[in-house]
């Protein structure tokens, strides 16, 4: 029988793609049930191959479809029954009808899977070909365990690995994480004096993937891509289990306890659930983290927890590598959270990744890479790596991108960049690095000391009002409604919303006076920043607004046009937090300070001139943008 392998990881692809379209074309099937059956075909052929040299999934001249479609279904039922294949499909059959799977294998019939080595293109093309199918087409259906490949493998060459530590990440998903380590050991292997050759390799690969790489997942489904994944790779997945992490205690399963026992893991890396609240009581108990400080159990964010049980597991000295939320590090209410980091960790790095980083991956939280090394007690003083990233090697549709700053990053790192280092004793509370940029320092430098002018609070020049007014009490009267979309940062004018009080979504809204300056906390460095003009006295704004109510003797012409400036919306900006769109909290607002010379009601006065200046330089150039439009037309209408 005549097969060969894939001259590319694109010819593989294309092959696969037909192959997954004569299931989802036969049966209608969505694209999760289609990927479920081209993977059990996918494990058929391959178990063929390694068992038989694929010679009982080859179409026989004149075989019927049926006749291959029954002997695909006998070796679907015989690997189940094989050690090394019989912990993925176990509980599972094939659904695709006769005509399906004979379409599927004759696409398949002139390639191997198993020749697709990492002689091609220097990856293993199947393994990667499988990696692709799970995280393009099933990023909307599967995206809750999807981590790109980029962020995949920066993150564990930041940590770097060696044949000898065991990793284990415990909210594996697709598996990820542990190919990636297969990779990086093969790549080590490979660069062996004298070469080892490639049975060999793969011989040691296999080995180390049995006794090094672990990983746990709550979903079953979602366990059997990795399972399959791994296997795809030429890896074990004997240490791959369908369990809740933070209950593996309570599965009984010893195995699986001799394995992730607390004080004992070399390295971790994990991408835990980003959403979603524990509420079991049982659960929470376990973890500092998900009691108070009088013993009683609160209710917290998973990913909360799963920091607790990686750091729990880490051996003194053990390393981790982990993707969370960007709240994590910032938010007021996590404080104690970032406390427990510190106390148990060093700190090594922490990466902020572009806010649509994961968007591709189905989710617009924005989130960043920490790196921790177990010390109980950490040292006093040390230096952490803190850098934001703009390019990844991918965009925001996850279409490949040529600009890519992890190589760099990496190389900054080993080297300590001084550029990027931020000493532990200079970190208070927040420990995101947007906050540390040495640019983002600099105005925040700005805005501490003054060379020639007195600084002050925005609550030493005026009171930060809070007049709470619910429209629902007057349903039938009309109410000017300012929400963040009605301030124009161009024009600098508010065009409210003329609603019936019943027609609120809001029963918390803010009064305003004229005279006012009307803040906008969300999206900062858009600059809706207005003073409230007399006809909306008395209107109603949406609590995304801090109201600024100047005492007497400031004058708010200048006041407005500092809020405005490019670098206080950029101190805005850095002081904002938040997972989704950042907003920057009042009470952080009420303690930033501006600059007030004595006379600053004369500078007040020039910036009311030169804005009035500007309005007429638009009617100009709007009279002129006329002239032009109707020259055009005369022309246009021969006169």
């Amino acid at each position: 029988m005549a097969t060969t392998k894939f001259a590319s990881e694109y010819e593989l692809q294309k092959v696969v793609q037909r192959c997954h379209n004569i299931l989802w074309e036969r049966h209608g099937f969505d694209p999760a049930q289609a990927f479920d059956e081209l993977s059990k075909l996918l494990f058929v052929k391959l178990y063929d191959e390694t068992t038989m040299v694929g010679a009982r999934t080859a179409i026989r001249r004149g075989e019927p479809g049926e006749q291959l479609a029954g002997r695909v279904r006998w070796l679907f039922d015989q690997a189940n029954q094989t050690p090394g294949f019989d912990a993925i499909f176990s509980d599972q059959a094939i659904v695709a009808d006769d005509l399906a799977i004979y379409e599927v294998f004759r696409q398949l019939q002139n390639y191997s899977l198993l020749q697709t080595t990492s002689a091609v293109d220097g990856a293993d093309v199947k393994g990667t070909m499988y990696e692709n199918i799970v995280g393009n087409t099933f990023r909307g259906e599967l995206g809750q365990f999807f981590t790109h490949r980029n962020i995949v493998e920066f993150t564990v060459q930041m940590i770097g690995i060696d044949e000898n530590m065991v990793v284990y990440d415990p909210a594996c998903g697709s598996g990820g994480f542990l190919i990636m380590c297969a990779k990086l050991i093969r790549e080590q292997l490979k660069a062996y004096q004298p070469p080892l050759s490639q049975d060999a390799v793969a011989h040691r690969l296999q080995a180390y993937s049995r006794r090094c790489l672990i990983g746990t997942e709550i979903n079953e489904r979602t366990a059997r891509v990795a399972r399959l994944n791994l296997l795809m790779h030429g890896l074990d997945y004997a240490n791959i289990f369908t369990v809740n992490a933070l209950k593996a205690e309570e599965t009984g399963n010893e195995h699986l306890l001799s394995l992730i026992r607390e004080g004992t893991i070399d390295v971790i890396f994990a991408n835990p659930p980003f959403a979603g609240y524990e509420k079991d009581p049982s659960v929470l108990a376990k973890f500092q983290l998900g009691q108070n400080g009088r013993g009683q159990v609160v209710s917290v964010t998973r990913e909360v927890l799963f920091i607790e049980r990686i750091i729990r597991l880490l051996r003194p000295g053990g390393v981790a590598g982990i993707v969370i939320p960007q709240g994590i590090f910032s938010n007021r209410n996590l404080a104690h959270v970032r406390d427990y980091i510190r106390q148990h960790t060093q700190i090594l790095a922490i990466i902020e990744l572009p806010d649509w980083a994961f968007i591709p991956s189905g989710t617009s939280v924005r989130g960043s890479l920490l790196f921790v090394r177990k010390m109980e007690p950490p040292p006093p003083s040390y230096n952490i790596y803190m850098k934001r990233v703009e390019h990844i090697g991918f965009t925001s549709t996850g279409r490949p991108d040529d600009q890519n700053d992890f190589d760099i990053t990496l190389d900054e790192f080993k080297a300590r960049q001084p550029r990027y280092m931020v000493s532990i004793s200079d970190i208070q509370d927040r420990i995101d690095a947007k906050f540390y940029l040495p640019e983002h320092r600099a105005i925040i430098s700005l805005f501490r000391h003054n060379p020639k002018y007195r600084l002050v609070k925005l609550s030493a020049i005026g009171s930060f009002h809070t007049e709470r007014v619910n429209p629902n009490h007057s349903p039938d009267v009309e109410i000017s409604l300012v929400e963040t979309s009605c301030v124009d940062p161009t024009t600098l004018t508010i065009t409210p919303k003329r609603i019936k009080g019943r027609d609120s979504n809001y029963t918390s809204l803010k009064m305003l006076r004229a005279g006012d300056i009307l803040i906008s906390r969300r999206r900062a460095y858009r600059g809706a920043i207005v003073i409230v003009p007399p006809e909306l006295d008395g209107a109603l704004a949406i609590p995304e607004f801090s109201v600024l109510r100047l005492r007497e003797g400031v004058d708010p012409n200048y006041v407005v046009e500092i809020l405005r400036s490019p670098e206080f919306l950029e101190l805005m900006t850095i002081y904002s937090t938040g997972e989704m769109s950042g907003r920057i909290a009042e009470k952080d607002l009420r303690q930033l300070q501006i600059p007030l010379p004595e006379d600053h009601a004369r500078i007040g006065a020039e910036f009311v001139v030169l804005r009035e200046r500007i309005k007429e330089l638009d009617r100009l150039i709007q009279a002129e943008q006329e002239r032009i439009v109707a020259l055009a037309r005369h022309v246009i209408e021969g006169r």
